[in-house]
């Protein structure tokens, strides 16, 4: 009984203390969203560390100083162009590397993954240089081509795991019933994939609507995206712009941090959608 007594205030200091620490790291992790927050709706500040008033000032500044109109369709266009050209280059990549058993399948995946791995800068600078030479530079095909470097290897391994996956016993049950390869492909196995094309076409919007290093080798005066436009706004000293630049980045990518967990399955995040 006594030592019960002496437990109870050891396990109650233990959870508080793993309570303070799980408060501690998401005040760190909430911490910096929160002052640009602030910073893009603070209409004037007070002698205290939160504004008087609030509004959208920073926002209506941007519009006028940077045209975040413009800028926001150039970032919305080029990780169009990026996600479609990374979605055309996977699907045939997951099936051979998910279907038919390619030899070096590990090797060529490393290979895949190798932008993701080596310096961003590194690599921006060689892709800079080549697309200088072939009139690449400033070009929404070209910042595109780019990003792809770095959604292609989403968009691969996401399709080959769902080629993986692939039952079989269905595609021989199609050509059992006779089904031609066009309607095995349109009637079979698109519905079955259609989940991990959408999940690849997510991660590669994500990664390229929000790529910094790439795109700033690459833009010029009519392909200025978000992230770069930010940048120069803190260079320009437009603090309250870079900040209301970065709440429209949160954006889109708040809006498919909800649909991963509405719509997607933990636990099978590659495989594809609930209820598919």
């Amino acid at each position: 009984m006594r030592l019960k007594q002496y437990m109870v205030p050891i396990l109650n200091a233990k959870r508080l203390l793993i309570i303070s620490f799980l408060l501690a790291f998401l005040l760190y992790m909430l911490g910096p969203y929160n002052m640009i927050y602030i910073k893009a709706f603070a209409k004037l500040w007070g002698p205290d560390w939160l504004p008087k008033t609030w509004g959208l000032h920073a926002f209506k500044l941007g519009w006028h100083i940077v045209n975040i109109p413009k800028i926001l369709a150039n970032s919305l266009a080029i990780a169009g162009l990026a996600v479609l050209i990374s979605t055309l280059i996977g699907i045939p990549t997951g099936w051979a590397l998910g279907r038919r058993g390619v030899p070096g399948k590990e090797f060529l995946l490393s290979m895949f993954l190798l932008p993701r791995l080596i310096p961003p800068i590194a690599f921006a600078l060689g892709i800079a240089k080549i697309f200088y030479r072939i009139n690449l530079v400033d070009t929404h095909l070209g910042v595109a081509l780019a990003h792809v470097a770095i959604c292609a290897p989403y968009s691969i391994l996401i399709l080959c795991t769902t080629f993986e996956g692939l039952d079989e016993r269905l595609l021989e049950a199609a050509r059992v019933c006779g089904a031609n390869a066009r309607k095995t492909f349109f009637h079979v196995i698109l519905p079955l994939i259609l989940p991990g094309i959408l999940s690849s076409m997510i991660f590669t919007f994500t990664a390229s609507y929000s790529e910094f290093t790439l795109t700033l080798m690459t833009y010029g005066p009519h392909t200025v995206t978000l992230p770069v436009q930010a940048y120069l706004s803190i260079g320009d000293g437009f603090l309250d712009v870079a900040s209301a630049i970065s709440v429209i980045l949160f954006i889109p990518s708040l809006f498919i941090l909800l649909v991963l967990q509405r719509w997607l399955r933990p636990e099978r995040l590659i495989g594809g959608i609930k209820g598919a």
